[in-house]
């Protein structure tokens, strides 16, 4: 791995310290915003909301997000946008991808979660779009490792976002409203001038031309995990849960969740290093990052469980009300659930890093058959039923990802040297 002078450290330690203390902002604004919108809105009025912004975050971190990815990784290691023509291809086949899906769904979901608006149509398209921008921006910023800019953006959406809210209150607005503040955030991020600026031109030359099945691989990998993580609401609607049901899972999980999302703007920091050792001398160094990040996701999931099974349903009551409280049940599962989800986000890292996307979605498929699995054979209520396959799909995948595969590796690598 090339070795960093002073300069860039200190560079990249205030871009690091530029996107936690955005991240802590945009938790507080998402919060915020959903708090307005479901005191406002109430349990029933509320739930086309809770269902458009699980479509937009399926979309986004399913398609939009491995494509911001792909383009970080790309730069990292060629630092010009010059050779990378085939990525910049493969991204605006995801972002079409993105659009279709998310049409095609709202479209043909209207009466059973909008309330038959086709308004809703226009704004799953205009998530799309704007989040297309916002994340091509990101993918610029994080492979030049502009990491101070990076920040800025995320909290720039955020403040976007919590200030259309609060306008939106003031002016007693009803789901409709909301749902244009949902759409037109992400603009926000233009103000951090994304596709302007000073770039940086560090790569190390050795981009391998991945296959164009890499990126599909990631697509795929990240859509099995997010169906763990944020398919919950819509799985609630399938499994017999009511409108009432909805709103009380994607409410508290979406609380739980604040450590995992939060997490995903820490992976613009972390992958540029992680592809760097990819591409060291000692690749092994990457490999034995997997330990440390199983043994963290369980520690982490012990603390969520704890956590969350004392404070969840008071801090649900003081934010969103009374009728939002979750079963105690689903608190504590829902913690720990987080707590390995966290450990599987940086696993998952390690796989993109190296280019592994067909071991990714093998360990991302192990998830999600175990979680579905729980989905058609546990009898229990709707929200305990999907909180316990939350927790089993990202328990299966964390040690796939953290245990199985790297075990895996490392004999794969010893039969090698033995032939050497």
């Amino acid at each position: 791995m090339q070795r960093k002078n002073a300069g860039s450290r200190a560079r990249d330690n205030r871009g690091t310290t530029a996107i936690v203390g955005a991240t802590a902002v945009s938790v507080f604004a998402v919060l915020a915003f959903q708090a307005i919108g479901s005191r406002q809105l109430g349990p029933d009025y509320f739930a086309p909301i809770a269902v458009l912004w699980t479509l937009m975050f399926l979309l986004h971190t399913v398609l939009l997000l491995p494509a911001e990815q792909h383009l970080t990784r790309a730069l990292v290691v060629t630092g010009t946008l010059s050779q990378i023509a085939k990525v910049r291809r493969e991204m605006l086949l995801a972002f079409s991808a993105a659009l279709l899906i998310g049409v095609v769904f709202t479209a043909t979901t209207l009466d059973r979660f909008f309330d038959g608006s086709p308004a809703y149509i226009a704004f799953a398209a205009l998530i799309v779009v704007n989040r297309s921008i916002m994340v091509t921006g990101r993918g610029l910023l994080a492979g030049h490792r502009r990491f101070v800019a990076y920040g800025a953006s995320i909290g720039l959406e955020s403040l976007g976002l919590l200030v259309g809210g609060v306008a939106v209150a003031l002016m007693d607005g009803g789901a409709l409203a909301f749902g244009v503040v949902i759409a037109l955030a992400p603009l926000a991020t233009l103000l951090a001038r994304p596709f302007g600026g000073r770039t940086r031109a560090e790569g190390h030359h050795l981009f391998d031309a991945q296959p164009g099945t890499f990126l599909a691989w990631l697509i795929f990998s990240t859509g099995a995990s997010q169906l763990i993580i944020a398919g919950g609401p819509i799985a609630i609607s399938f499994v017999g849960g009511d409108a009432v049901a909805v709103s009380i899972y994607f409410t508290s999980f979406a609380l739980l969740r604040g450590p995992l999302t939060s997490a995903y703007n820490l992976v613009a920091r972390v992958l540029p290093d992680f592809t760097e050792l990819a591409h060291s001398n000692d690749p092994n160094q990457l490999w034995s990052w997997a330990t440390r990040i199983v043994l963290g996701g369980l520690i982490a999931a012990g603390v969520g469980a704890v956590g969350a099974g004392l404070l969840l349903r008071p801090i649900v009551e003081t934010i969103y009300g009374a009728g939002f409280a979750p079963p105690v049940l689903a608190a504590i599962l829902g913690g720990a659930g987080v707590g390995l989800g966290l450990g599987a986000l940086f696993a998952t890292q390690v796989y993109s890093a190296a280019g592994l996307g067909a071991h990714l979605a093998f360990g991302w498929t192990c998830g999600l058959v175990a979680a579905l699995m729980v989905l058609v054979l546990v009898g229990m209520d709707p929200v305990n039923r999907v909180a316990l396959a939350f927790v089993v799909g990202e328990g299966v995948g964390l040690l796939v990802l953290g245990v199985v595969l790297p075990q895996r590796q490392k004999a794969a690598r010893l039969a090698a040297d033995s032939l050497a």
